[in-house]
């Protein structure tokens, strides 16, 4: 199979990512939240993002559905147990949330209590075999539940600078298919290249593909990535496009601007990242006239 992109238009889906709070206090959330509410189609709720604490996303998602707002419910196996993470599935499926968003997890060794210890219960598998079974009306164990579950499924596949990974990952795409899975959000790149491989696995499964887009914050971000192991680099336009830019302040915010209609070309919907863009999301809907 070539990966070759579709020359067919794809329709833009925007979907506004929020950190809970580290804290017991919505209100700060909530307004964010409610500032963006008709602007962007979905609010996704993240769990203790980049292995930083932060409270469970269970709250906040109910908050927001109480007010109107649908969330999109992130769930990480690296916190669980395949036990806290079915209990955590029903405790989400009970209060209304639908939409849920499967993800391994960042290191704790990345976060703010790197001594903390992941599981090791639940890799990728075996959360997609337990939610399919639970939307199927039974357990991980095959026991009966007292009311099945109605998920829609989807699922965060991180990106690698390794072009032997990033294949192997859009070759996935066929197996979840088999998992009910309704849709991908690829984590965040400047690398179209790295996008156009997931294309054509996207359109034979019929897989919803979201791309990620990360506000850089300055070159020194920029160089900081460039340097990260395994992660995909910024390629040195967007460098320089910063460097060259005349307001030093706002020039990441352009870049993301102008590299959002490249995503929109090339996926179903764009996830807009927390990560330095949370405090800024209105400014940037402003920018790009959403």
């Amino acid at each position: 199979m070539e990966a070759t992109t579709s020359n067919s238009p794809r329709p833009s889906h925007l979907i506004a990512e929020i950190d809970p709070p580290k804290g017991t206090n919505l209100d700060a959330f909530l307004s964010s939240a409610l500032s963006i509410r008709g602007r962007v189609e979905r609010v996704r709720v993240t769990d203790n993002e980049h292995a930083i604490l932060r409270m469970s996303p269970l709250a906040p998602s109910l908050a927001l559905k109480e007010r109107g707002i649908e969330p999109s419910m992130v769930i990480n196996g690296r916190d669980r147990n395949r036990l806290s993470f079915q209990g955590d599935l029903l405790c989400a499926a009970a209060m209304g949330i639908q939409d849920v968003v499967i993800k391994e997890g960042h290191d704790p060794k990345e976060g703010d209590q790197p001594m903390a210890r992941t599981s090791g219960d639940l890799d990728l598998a075996t959360m997609l075999t337990c939610i399919s079974s639970m939307n199927e009306g039974k357990d991980l164990a095959g026991e009966e539940l007292d009311g099945a579950t109605n998920f829609e499924i989807g699922v965060y596949l991180e990106l690698s600078d390794d072009v032997n990974f990033n294949r192997e990952r859009a070759e996935y795409f066929m197996k979840l298919k088999d998992f009910g899975v309704q849709s991908v959000t690829l984590g965040p790149t400047y690398d179209l290249n790295i996008i156009e491989q997931f294309i054509p696995f996207a359109e034979q499964t019929g897989i919803k593909l979201y791309s990620s887009l990360m506000f850089l914050k300055s070159v020194t971000m920029v160089r900081y990535l460039n340097n990260l192991v395994g992660v995909p680099s910024i390629p040195q336009e967007f460098l320089k496009k910063m460097m060259q830019a005349p307001d030093k302040k706002k020039a990441g915010m352009q870049v993301a601007a102008d590299f959002l209609k490249e995503l929109t070309a090339m996926s179903d919907g764009v996830v807009l990242l927390s990560l330095g863009l949370q405090d800024k999301m209105i400014e940037f809907l402003d920018l790009i006239e959403r």
